[in-house]
């Protein structure tokens, strides 16, 4: 590369990680509050397993063959609590449609709280969209990629650490999720198809 395409580069800027995007199938309210409280998101790797394959054309060399593409999970944002917890509860709405009974609190209309039933995969899986800004001017935002997670759901709503001591703090949770496939969409490949 020559140093006036480096020089180019760097004048254009550089991409910074403070600017993104989660968006979510969580109501209204929730996701206004989950795109300036979403602390912190990040892409999960994409990787290739191997198998060793001994060459054929050329005896003696072994090479690593691609077998299936796989995506490391989970997918994991970190969020600022209001005090309503507003995409908490939107959080934990979304993972008690995972199965029936999982925030048992129908106790009174004969429900035991005792047994759990898986509900249908289809029935609370969705797509989850991670968009990457890019500062374009003083107001103006580029988004030079987005991520859809396809089929997502949440694994595992994070705790809510409560510390008297924390007096200056601010209340903040995770939310893990998990997915089939992500599928990334850039200005280059969408230029293609």
């Amino acid at each position: 590369m020559s140093y006036q395409a480096v020089k180019a580069i760097l004048n254009k800027g550089i991409s910074r990680p403070t600017l993104f995007q989660v968006i979510m199938p969580i109501g209204v309210q929730a996701q206004e509050q989950l795109t300036f409280l979403c602390q912190a998101a990040t892409v999960p790797e994409v990787a290739v397993d191997t198998i060793t394959v001994n060459g054929h054309e050329a005896m003696g060399v072994v090479r690593e063959q691609p077998t299936i593409v796989t995506y490391a999970k989970p997918f994991t944002i970190t969020v600022i609590s209001d005090r309503d917890y507003t995409v908490y509860k939107a959080m934990r709405e979304w993972f008690d449609t995972l199965a029936k009974n999982s925030n048992p609190f129908a106790r009174t209309l004969g429900n035991t709280g005792s047994s759990q039933r898986i509900n249908y995969y289809n029935s609370y899986t969705k797509t989850i969209t991670l968009k990457k800004l890019e500062q374009n001017g003083e107001q103006a935002f580029d988004s030079p990629f987005e991520i859809d997670f396809n089929k997502a759901y949440p694994i595992r709503v994070g705790e809510l650490a409560l510390d008297t001591e924390a007096r200056d703090s601010y209340m903040q949770f995770s939310v893990a999720f998990t997915y089939e496939t992500y599928t990334m969409k850039t200005n280059t490949l969408e230029a293609i198809l």
